[in-house]
């Protein structure tokens, strides 16, 4: 029988939290040297816009910032990324700098993938994001498919840029917005689409709330990434100053921690390599 295994992405297959909070604060940094605008000032503006797109990583989201078209005195999306085209080349540069996979990964995918286990990604990032990054970090040549959330709506200045490369419509699966996690069903339709029973399917991800729970609920085999709390608290704080989430959105988090307090994956791992200790080929 065929085994699949469901990766997710942030936080399992690389360090999402620092390489974004390091990026946008470069990002942050550069466009008050450029401006002059108090610090806290910008922070509530970013966290109004990235509500407005219910994302917070929206790089380009920065030229509908209230405070910098107040500044340069335009909303013209052309002008202001010609006025802060050196702030959004240093995000790139430490955006480069930063995202890399785990140790392990690479190969641990390549090994499967010769195994004939066949892996796809799951990520509730829009697919303008996860594809970028998926893509930039090569898992494109690892992942059957690549599981998100689409995007109706782009930041981009070009508003007739697609969201994702014609070439790339197979190989991403949109799912609908209701299947979000902690939602069973969403690993379970994942596992019809690729023919796999899920009694033969691992679910592996970084969150006992969102991840584990949901594995566990689907009766897929669980695995829980426990490497991907592993990250600064400094990094993480920064992210939650200009996160999307609503205070309605804290509370039902709160909910599911207190839910899903006691519940327990199949299997954890220190390592994305140490997967292959847990799913072997027939």
């Amino acid at each position: 029988m065929p085994k699949l295994l469901i990766t997710d992405l942030d936080n399992t297959l690389y360090d999402w939290v620092s390489y974004f909070s390091q990026s946008f604060e470069v990002l942050l940094n550069s466009i008050i040297e450029l401006t002059g605008i108090e610090k806290s000032i910008l922070l509530q503006d970013f966290k109004n816009i990235h509500r407005k797109y219910n994302s917070s990583e929206r790089p380009f989201a920065t030229l509908e910032v209230k405070s910098i078209i107040e500044h340069f005195g335009t909303s013209d999306k052309n002008i202001l990324e010609k006025k802060l085209d050196s702030a959004f080349h240093k995000f790139s540069e430490k955006r480069r700098e930063t995202l890399m996979l785990y140790n392990g990964v690479t190969e641990t995918l390549a090994k499967f993938k010769s195994q004939g286990i066949k892996v796809v990604g799951h990520t509730e990032s829009y697919e303008v994001n996860a594809v970028y990054r998926a893509k930039k970090l090569g898992l494109d040549q690892y992942l059957t498919h690549l599981y998100t959330i689409g995007s109706h709506s782009s930041s981009h200045p070009d508003q007739s840029k697609p969201m994702i490369a014609p070439s790339d419509t197979e190989w991403v699966i949109k799912l609908p917005e209701t299947e979000r996690k902690p939602n069973p069903e969403l690993i379970l339709d994942i596992c019809k689409i690729e023919g796999v029973s899920p009694s033969n399917t691992y679910y592996i991800g970084d969150s006992i709330v969102k991840d584990i729970s949901m594995a566990n609920a689907a009766g897929v085999n669980s695995i829980w990434a426990k490497y991907g709390k592993n990250y600064q608290s400094i990094n993480w704080k920064l992210l939650v100053s200009i996160t999307h989430w609503s205070d309605d959105d804290v509370r039902i988090e709160e909910d599911l921690k207190t839910m899903y307090a006691k519940e327990k994956p199949m299997f954890e791992v220190s390592s994305f390599s140490e997967l292959q200790n847990i799913i072997k080929p027939d």
